[in-house]
């Protein structure tokens, strides 16, 4: 699993995944394919032209964004996915002979934060028993990200000044 520090925190899977659900997200993340290719994902208009970057852990109790793989852009809809077609009860690919070995009884929660590479945005990702919501924070007006003058305070001395004398008249 790739750490990155503009990606903090991790959607927790319970129960953990098992060999056969993790093998087949690391296929899909290895494929370089997209969703859309996927066994659930072939013919589903509402399925995201993106590729998978959830990675999940050795032990397969949590899954973290690999911004190495896709635009975190992508980030919700794709666990969205994930959740909906291949963990959940009663998921879509429920009886699909590709995923015979998946238990759809998983509950994700979580949230990540994150900032791509280049963006301004910050982004996060919340998943709460499978349901997933994703939101972008406000980003500062230029004024504010701006290197600034320190503020002044009364008699034009500088605020972060500290006077080790007092001044004579």
């Amino acid at each position: 699993m790739t750490l990155d520090p503009r990606f903090i925190g991790c959607i927790r899977i319970q129960p953990p995944l098992n060999d056969a659900e993790c093998d087949f997200l690391l296929h899909v993340l290895d494929s370089d394919g997209t969703l859309r290719g996927t066994p659930t994902g072939r013919g589903d208009r509402d399925v995201p032209f993106a590729r998978l970057a959830w990675e999940p852990c050795l032990q397969g109790c949590c899954l973290q964004w690999n911004p190495h793989l896709e635009d975190p852009r992508w980030m919700v809809e794709s666990l969205r996915f994930v959740v909906d077609h291949l963990l959940r009860p009663g998921a879509k690919g429920r009886g699909h002979p590709r995923l015979a070995g998946f238990t759809f009884d998983h509950v994700a929660s979580g949230v990540v934060v994150c900032r791509g590479h280049g963006d301004r945005a910050t982004r996060v990702v919340t998943a709460t028993d499978n349901d997933v919501t994703g939101s972008e924070l406000p980003t500062p007006c230029e004024e504010v990200t701006a290197p600034s003058q320190p503020a002044r305070a009364h008699g034009g001395r500088f605020d972060n000044v500290i006077e080790l004398r007092p001044r004579r008249a």
